[in-house]
C-alpha cells in the first residue's frame, strides 16, 4: 500500500475539524497520513486536533497566511506518495481514498483523479445539486471554470513537486490555478462518477464572499494568458474564458442585488463571446438555469426573477423568453418539492408557473400537482 498524505488546512474551524479528521479515520484505505496545519487560529483547533491519539495525526501551527499558505506549509510535512486535500470544515466519504487510490495505481499514466462531491450545510444535510461535472477531455476547456472540488481529488506527490505549490498571492480559486498549472504540465487527469467527499456550505465560508471569488477568477485568468509560453490552442480560448469569467461576475452580482454590475457584465460575456445570444439567447438562458441551482442559493425562483426582472435592456432575445422561463423553473421546482413532500412549496411553484404561463393550466400534470398539493395542504390542516 502507498501512503496518502491528507492535508487539512484550519483556521478557527474547530467545530467542524473533529469531523473532518474522523471522515478520514474512517475510510477503508487506511495507509494515510494527516497533517492539519493550524494557521494562525484564535479558537480550539489545536485542543481538537490534540483530542486524537492517532500517531498518523499531526498537528503544525503556523503565523496566519491563508488556505494556499497553510496548504503549501501541510505539503512541506508530508511523506506520502500521494496528496489529498481536505478543507477543515469538509469530509471524506468512506470510500474516498480507496476509490481514487486504486484508479491511480491502475493507470500509471494519470496523475491526478478526482471524483464527485455532495453540497451539504452546517448540520450536514444536503443541499443543492451533487458536484457531478466530469473534467473535459480538452484539457483546455478548464480554462472555462473549474469543475473540481478540492476535497474529491487525489494527486501523485511527484506532480506537484514538478509544478510548484500553491499560490500564495491567490485569495481564492487557488486550487483552479493548480488544476490548470497540473494541466499545461502534461498530468494526464482522470475522473470517477461517484461522489467520494461532502462539501460544506454555511455562513462563515469563504467561497460566500462573491468580490473575492470575482477577483480571484480574473487574476487566475490573466496570469495564465500573460505566459508567453502557453499553447496556441489555450491562448484561442482566451475570449471564451473571459467571457466565462464575466458570467460567473455576473451571478455573483446578480446574487447581491448588485443589479448595474450584473447588467455590464452580461454585455461583457456577451460581447466576448457573442454566441451566447444564439437560438434565442438559449445559451444564456441555460447559464441561469445553472446559476439558481448552486447550494448558496436559498430562494431559486426568487433569483431568477431578480434577474429576468433586472436584464440589460439592449438584450430583447432575453426579455421575449422570460415569461417562458420562469414558468418552466417553477414547475421544475414544484416538481421537486412535490418529491420531497413539501406540498406548500409545491403548491406556491405552482401558482408561479401559472402566473407567468397561465396556459399551463391545460396540461395535466400541472393541475394535477396544483390539486394534489391543495388536498394535502387541507388534509393537515395547513
Amino acid at each position: 500500500m502507498s501512503t496518502i498524505s491528507v492535508i487539512i488546512p484550519a483556521y478557527n474551524q474547530g467545530h467542524f475539524l473533529a469531523e473532518a479528521i474522523r471522515s478520514i479515520q474512517a475510510q477503508t484505505y487506511q495507509d494515510w497520513e494527516t497533517i492539519v496545519v493550524d494557521d494562525g487560529s484564535t479558537d480550539n483547533t489545536a485542543e481538537v486536533t490534540r483530542s486524537f491519539t492517532d500517531p498518523r495525526i499531526r498537528y503544525v501551527y503556523k503565523q496566519n497566511g491563508g488556505l494556499s499558505s497553510a496548504r503549501n506549509e501541510g505539503i512541506r510535512h508530508a511523506h506520502g506518495e500521494y496528496l489529498s486535500l481536505l478543507d477543515s470544515d469538509d469530509c471524506f466519504l468512506p470510500e474516498k481514498l480507496a476509490l481514487l487510490v486504486s484508479a491511480l495505481e491502475a493507470q500509471p499514466h494519470l496523475g491526478l483523479v478526482a471524483g464527485q462531491a455532495i453540497p451539504v450545510d452546517e448540520h450536514g444535510r444536503p443541499v443543492g445539486k451533487q458536484f457531478d461535472t466530469p473534467l473535459p477531455n480538452d484539457p483546455a476547456q478548464l480554462l472555462l471554470g473549474n469543475p473540481l472540488h478540492v476535497g474529491s481529488v487525489l494527486l501523485r506527490r511527484c506532480w506537484q513537486e514538478k509544478v510548484g505549490f500553491f499560490d500564495e498571492t491567490l485569495r481564492s480559486y487557488e486550487d483552479w490555478d493548480m488544476w490548470l498549472r497540473l494541466a499545461l504540465a502534461g498530468c494526464q487527469m482522470s475522473y470517477i462518477p461517484q461522489p467520494v467527499s461532502l462539501y460544506r456550505f454555511h455562513t462563515a465560508q469563504m467561497t460566500r464572499d462573491g468580490g473575492q471569488m470575482t477577483t480571484a477568477t480574473f487574476a487566475v485568468l490573466d496570469k495564465l494568458f500573460s505566459n508567453p509560453q502557453l499553447p496556441a490552442e489555450w491562448q484561442a480560448m482566451k475570449e471564451r474564458a473571459y467571457s466565462h469569467a464575466y458570467l460567473r461576475k455576473a451571478a455573483q452580482a446578480y446574487r447581491s442585488r448588485q443589479y448595474q454590475i450584473g447588467q455590464e457584465s452580461l454585455c461583457q460575456a456577451v460581447a466576448l463571446n457573442p454566441d451566447l445570444m444564439a437560438d434565442h439567447a438559449d445559451s444564456l438562458a441555460r447559464h441561469f438555469a445553472g446559476w439558481i441551482e448552486l447550494p448558496k442559493t436559498p430562494d431559486k425562483f426568487a433569483f431568477l426573477q431578480d434577474i429576468y426582472n433586472n436584464l440589460p435592456p439592449n438584450m430583447p432575445e432575453l426579455q421575449a423568453r422570460r415569461q417562458q422561463d420562469l414558468s418552466r423553473a417553477a414547475m421544475q421546482i414544484a416538481y421537486e418539492a412535490y418529491a420531497d413532500k413539501d406540498m406548500k412549496k409545491t403548491r406556491t411553484a405552482v401558482r408561479h408557473a401559472l402566473r407567468y404561463q397561465p396556459s399551463r393550466l391545460a396540461n395535466r400534470g400541472t393541475w394535477s400537482l396544483l390539486v394534489r398539493s391543495h388536498l394535502a395542504i387541507s388534509k393537515s390542516g395547513g
